[in-house]
């Protein structure tokens, strides 16, 4: 009867800020001048968005001579960490190829440095890093539009120094970047901007050439190379290394790391392991129901109440609901269930399909356990929160139209 009931609860629910700049320091009467930067601050951007490849060339080439400027052209090693899409903390299709046409420059533009891939042992050898971020921006009035640019940022850091040494921001056209997430991330079950990644980000989009780099981004590398070197392995259909490299990683990275948590769930659920997926995905719902904020991808088709779901999905969706119920049954907790809609259509059509989703999926928690009923309120916020914001209504903007669990006090 329990299974049946998850299953009908699945059924009931219809299935990055501004970049600072470095100024010159004001004159003063000092006799000691003040020490110049050990580079000059990248200049504003001044092109017109262009092209992706384009764009991702010019600001490479000119990072990497600047780079060369700082640190001089002898041999050293060099690593980069896969890049995100900032708005979202995912790597996209357009963030990967972004890392693959920075790594085509160095034999040209650097030839005296080698690419490494990252890990603990090339970290150990403090080589340099480039770390980057793409984000969907507005260029015009944000209000009236969905997104029409992308914006590029490209930082190498010395490890050894523990200093930012070089900085490039471009813009690219919306319509020449695929921001389609990547497997592991379009399959994870949550997202979020967890401390971890927001230290990526913020290493990227808020700092200067001769900055120290955050510490929290800095002691999360080793963490980073089992994580990476354990996505490659799910992505190659390996799953069993790739369990035990999570695993390997989840004492060396922050509690909340959701890299961690969705690849433990992915990798035990595609091992038929499903017990170890629900462990998994409880672990999920206790930090999100702990920091008040658990973003679940139950991702629904344009227009609709109806969840985007295969065979596969459907369990998985029953799973998700039966976790949450159960954490929230027991922690006595109060949620508020937020529903979402992409940009695309009216106002207060949005308005309404998201209070909708969001009705849907708090009366299929009600049905798995009736002593929610008084617990969860069911709230929609249109389009007015949305995360990628491209208007696009595919696979690109599917965390627009979501439903979110907010803790909140109990009446």
């Amino acid at each position: 009867m329990f299974a049946l009931a998850v299953l009908t609860a699945v059924a009931a629910i219809g299935c990055a800020g501004p970049v600072k700049r470095d100024t010159p320091p004001p004159a003063t009467p000092a006799p000691v001048p003040p020490r110049p930067s050990p580079v000059p601050p990248a200049p504003a951007v001044v092109e017109p968005p262009g092209a992706f490849a384009e764009v991702v060339a010019r600001a490479g080439e000119r990072l990497l001579q600047d780079a060369r400027g700082v640190v001089g052209a002898g041999p050293r090693e060099l690593v980069i960490d896969p890049l995100l899409d900032a708005s979202s903390g995912q790597q996209t299709t357009a963030t990967a190829l972004m890392g693959q046409q920075l790594a085509s420059l160095l034999p040209s533009r650097a030839p005296q440095w080698k690419l490494q891939p990252l890990s603990r042992g090339v970290l150990a050898r403090k080589p340099l890093l480039l770390i980057g971020t793409l984000t969907p921006v507005h260029t015009g009035d944000a209000r009236a539009a969905s997104a029409d640019a992308f914006r590029v940022c490209l930082v190498v850091i010395d490890l050894a120094s523990g200093k930012l040494v070089a900085k490039r921001v471009d813009r690219a056209t919306v319509a020449t970047v695929n921001a389609e997430p990547t497997p592991f991330y379009r399959d994870s079950p949550t997202w979020a901007l967890d401390k971890t990644t927001l230290a990526y980000i913020k290493s990227c989009q808020g700092s200067s050439p001769g900055d120290a780099m955050s510490a929290e981004y800095l002691a999360r590398l080793p963490a980073q190379a089992l994580i990476r070197e354990a996505q490659v392995a799910l992505a190659d259909n390996r799953t069993p290394e790739a369990l035990r490299l999570f695993n390997e990683a989840a004492p060396l990275a922050a509690r909340d790391d959701l890299r961690v948590l969705n690849g433990l769930y992915l990798a035990s659920w595609r091992s038929g392991k499903r017990k170890e997926a629900a462990e998994a995905f409880g672990r999920i719902v206790g930090v999100g129901l702990e920091t008040r904020r658990l973003p679940i991808k139950m991702l629904f088709a344009p227009g609709s109440t109806r969840l985007i779901a295969s065979a596969d999905l459907r369990a998985q969706y029953a799973m998700w609901l039966r976790e949450i119920a159960v954490q929230a049954g027991v922690r006595e907790t109060c949620m508020r269930v937020v529903g979402h809609t992409s940009r695309t259509g009216s106002v207060a059509g949005n308005d309404a399909l998201s209070k909708r989703r969001a009705a849907a999926v708090r009366e299929g928690l009600e049905l798995l356990d009736k002593a929610l009923a008084g617990r969860l309120e069911a709230v929609g916020v249109g389009s007015r929160e949305t995360i990628v914001d491209l208007g696009t209504d595919d696979a690109r903007d599917a965390l627009d139209r979501r439903v979110e669990f907010r803790t909140v006090d109990c009446a």
